[in-house]
């Protein structure tokens, strides 16, 4: 079963599509009427529907939050450049050359030259 994911509203619209080519499920918390909620509620989100979470808030890096909930798991894109074609590239890469992280409950962290990830 492909894992579903919740999109953050830092996360461009494209992503929706893109997950959806490649036979996945996204939600965007714009689109699902859900922007500006908190990030305790993103949580409580992903944890009811076990999502995955894709944001670009750093504060999402917590080991010790993402460790403690029962969510599918989070990827954190903390490249310098923003614009969305490099996002997307990212994510690209990684479901092209890591999709077997998504089977289970990870913490990853997309950066410039790097792929960090940590298993729950």
């Amino acid at each position: 079963m492909n894992p579903t994911f919740l999109l953050d509203e830092n996360i461009p619209y494209a992503f929706i599509d893109l997950l959806e080519r490649r036979g996945f499920s996204a939600h965007h918390l714009k689109k699902i009427g859900k922007q500006g909620i908190r990030n305790g509620e993103v949580y409580g989100i992903a944890e009811r529907e076990n999502m995955w979470i894709v944001t670009r808030d750093a504060d999402f890096q917590s080991l010790r939050r993402f460790y403690s909930c029962n969510i599918a798991g989070i990827i954190l894109f903390k490249l310098t450049r923003s614009k969305t074609e490099y996002l997307l590239n990212a994510m690209i890469k990684l479901l092209d050359k890591q999709r077997e992280k998504l089977e289970g409950k990870n913490l990853i962290i997309l950066e410039d030259y790097e792929v960090k990830i940590y298993e729950g």
